[in-house]
């Protein structure tokens, strides 16, 4: 494929991309959006940049994202502008990665394989910075292939920008550096090459620092201060089946989901056989991530490897290509038959929504409505709700005492069950449930109860 050609689908690719993650950019959000809303949309620009509070502070999303609400409104949408932006842009950078990679041809249908992705509509419609991190992530790719075949020092001092608005997007960008850095340090003494990644991770590095250094001594305290809420999350076989249960959904079953992952194996016997620096550049991070996790005894989820995403559909692309007289055609199935999954990643990431309005709709003079867990957070901050914390089921007696019915709105099924057992069972016991709003986040069901009279 020639470069003018590549660029031309390329472009077209991005259109197409803009258009499919504008499109119902305004549904609702889901926990950690909602929490992100609350927790730093309402500070000045300003103050962002020295306010941590918890790990759903993802600094140069939340800057990009306040900028972008204080052009256009306080809308859903905008508040989810930059991730789509990002989104946008990890196209052209999985083309230049790939075409850097394994050519011109594999970035392309690589790039179009993220184009109509379910699981890439879904993270660049999410108010995270995890698209950010895709982006970033292709880009130093990128940047630490050809600065090493150009030897150009300004190649270098981009990869250190690149590098260090990264890790200012998110914390898992220092996976990928870790992992660059020991490849750059292996080409390096192979190549006798060492000012120019000196000079690439140095400044990358010192970057990083100033970036983080109004907020440093808050992340400190909140690394300090994170506990695990679901002993599940931290183990590597539920992510292990999560990750499978994700290709399945983006494959739209599990027998092509099955073949996607055999294209993959074959993907990486290539590049193992023919470009081991590249195999080594797309397998090393995430297995790093994997060992900080666990070592930390940090909760496992699926999104923590997102940025390993256009990794993936590269090896799966070179496995598809490597089918004798019908690479092409495979790989041109694997886009479309991905793509038929695109429509599930629209609709509410959660339902609050649609559970607001039933119980606002249905209460009748004297019910008593109470959140618990994690949904109180929501109706409380967000929606403003007026509703009742309950934090076990003495509180929830106490509250609904008198009361002709009691409502009860809880989220996350395996949270609720994890934090308040007691409070769960009874609930499960006691309680009717009205209706489960399901959304687009896997287990994000927004569920609604009642209790008819006193207990």
């Amino acid at each position: 494929m020639s470069s003018r050609r590549a660029i031309q689908v390329t472009m077209a690719l991005t259109a197409a991309a803009l258009a499919l993650r504008l499109y119902r950019l305004d549904d609702g959000m889901w926990l950690d959006e909602i929490s992100t809303w609350i927790r730093f949309m309402g500070l000045r620009l300003t103050e962002i940049p020295s306010t941590y509070g918890s790990e759903n502070q993802h600094f140069l999303f939340s800057l990009l994202a306040r900028i972008s609400m204080n052009v256009f409104g306080e809308h859903v949408w905008s508040f989810r502008l930059p991730a789509v932006l990002f989104g946008v842009a990890s196209i052209w950078a999985m083309y230049l990665f790939g075409a850097e990679a394994a050519g011109r041809k594999e970035g392309v249908l690589s790039a179009a394989l993220l184009t109509f992705s379910y699981h890439h509509i879904w993270f660049s419609q999410n108010a995270r910075g995890y698209s950010g991190l895709l982006f970033w992530t292709l880009l130093t790719s990128w940047l630490l292939l050809k600065a090493f075949r150009e030897g150009r020092t300004a190649v270098w001092l981009w990869y250190a920008c690149a590098a260090g608005l990264g890790v200012y997007t998110h914390a898992t960008m220092s996976f990928v550096l870790l992992s660059h850095t020991g490849i750059a340090a292996w080409l390096a003494w192979q190549n006798r090459m060492w000012r120019g990644p000196a000079l690439g991770f140095g400044m990358g590095a010192g970057l990083t620092v100033l970036l983080h250094a109004p907020a440093l001594p808050a992340i400190f305290t909140g690394l300090k201060n994170t506990v695990s809420v679901v002993e599940e999350w931290k183990s590597p076989l539920w992510t292990l089946l999560e990750l499978l249960q994700g290709v399945k959904i983006g494959f739209t079953g599990a027998a092509v989901a099955v073949a996607a992952l055999a294209l993959f194996l074959a993907g990486l016997w290539s590049f193992w056989r023919e470009r081991p620096v590249v195999l080594t550049l797309l397998a090393a991070p995430p297995l790093i991530g994997s060992v900080i996790l666990l070592s930390m005894g940090h909760h496992i989820w699926p999104r923590f490897y997102y940025f390993a995403f256009g990794f993936g559909a590269l090896i799966v692309i070179r496995g598809a290509l490597l089918v004798p007289r019908a690479g092409m055609a495979m790989a041109i199935g694997i886009i479309a038959v991905s793509a038929a999954s695109a429509p599930f990643a629209y609709g509410p990431k959660q339902d609050f929504g649609s559970a607001y309005e039933l119980v606002r709709s249905s209460r009748q003079p004297g019910d008593v409505v109470a959140t618990a867990d994690l949904a109180t957070w929501v109706f409380e901050r967000y929606y403003k709700a007026g509703w009742v914390d309950v934090r076990s089921m003495a509180d929830l007696d106490r509250v609904s005492a008198g009361a002709p019915r009691t409502w009860l709105v809880y989220t996350i099924d395996p949270v609720f069950r994890s934090q308040l057992p007691e409070l769960y069972a009874s609930v499960r016991r006691e309680f009717r449930v009205v209706k489960v709003f399901p959304g687009t986040l896997r287990s994000g069901e927004v569920t609604v109860c009642l209790r008819e009279g006193s207990r």
